[in-house]
């Protein structure tokens, strides 16, 4: 199981109820029909999350249209079982975006028994893949802008009546990425030396942009990845970075709790070390992928900054 891959069901069922007010549904599946494109004969673009989704929309601009299948933080992209409509979704559009990596295999699999071109994040984010590798590269800054290159190709080669406007997309979606870059870097500039444990690996890459230090265990990692979850050894271990202050800040999968989750929010509190909360779809307000990576990058400044 890779870097991050944890056996959430449970822990999502605990977390639905509160997660659901906080987070809001994009696009739903619709009926299309032509093989790639709309009823009005426009591209399809269809995307396993909505995260993903919201980078396509970017390069799409108003020329395509874009189909988020998963948007609800009670639908898990690990173990999402597609319905008839998904499937349909897939088999006629155009384009398809996975995130790739064993994330949301269901994706990867239908758009493999379609003809559509295939975006997969994580084998277009150029990251060395091996039995430790984190799939959230929806978190990867440079890994988002590699994948809007992408779609820009796919979708001129689709409809090259807007290649123009789909490169032109692109090229302002980096710009606007690399702002962001900046924004991040910033974080860990004002912060030098600060360490955090998270709860799931789910931000990593952000927080390596911002020059944060991973500080979670190994062991915590390791055993988080099975069906026991860790030891209250190793649980007690992770908890006395944050007590003593080894780890500076504590991230939070807000999708996501279970009593180690507790646990380390309860010895975060004690210690008067900041938790800031990520998610793995858009939180209520949030409707674009810049603001998405944005809102974290805030909300991680604010906290050291308290």
């Amino acid at each position: 199981m890779s870097r991050g891959s944890l056996p959430r069901t449970s822990r999502r069922l605990l977390a639905a109820g509160a997660a659901a007010a906080c987070l809001i549904p994009l696009a739903a599946c619709s009926s299309q029909d032509s093989p790639s494109g709309s009823a009005d004969g426009r591209v399809s673009v269809v995307a396993s999350t909505n995260v993903w989704g919201s980078v396509a929309k970017e390069v799409a601009g108003s020329h395509a249209d874009v189909t988020s299948v998963i948007s609800s933080p009670e639908q898990d992209p690990h173990d999402y079982e597609a319905t008839a409509r998904d499937k349909l979704a897939f088999r006629k559009a155009a384009v398809t975006v996975v995130n790739g990596g064993g994330y949301d295999d269901w994706a990867t699999t239908l758009a493999g028994q379609s003809d559509s071109t295939l975006v997969d994040a994580v084998k277009t984010s150029g990251l060395k893949t091996g039995a430790d590798f984190n799939e959230h590269v929806f978190y990867s800054i440079s890994t988002a802008r590699k994948v809007a290159d992408r779609i820009a190709t796919d979708l001129a080669k689709a409809d090259p009546d807007h290649a123009t406007d789909y490169r032109k997309n692109a090229k302002a979606f980096g710009a606007t990425m690399d702002k962001t870059l900046t924004d991040a870097r910033k974080v860990g500039r004002a912060n030098p030396g600060v360490s955090f444990v998270a709860t799931e690996s789910v931000a990593d890459y952000l927080l390596a942009d911002m020059g944060l230090k991973d500080a979670t265990p190994e062991a915590f990692v390791e055993q988080s990845e099975t069906e026991s979850g860790p030891s209250v050894k190793v649980v007690n271990q992770t908890s006395k970075l944050l007590t003593t202050k080894k780890a500076g800040l504590l991230i939070v999968n807000g999708q996501t709790s279970d009593s180690v989750t507790k646990a380390l929010q309860s010895a975060a509190r004690k210690a008067s070390v900041p938790s800031v909360g990520v998610t793995e779809t858009f939180p209520e307000g949030i409707d674009s992928y810049p603001a998405f990576i944005n809102a974290t990058i805030t909300g991680v400044s604010k906290a050291l900054s308290v």
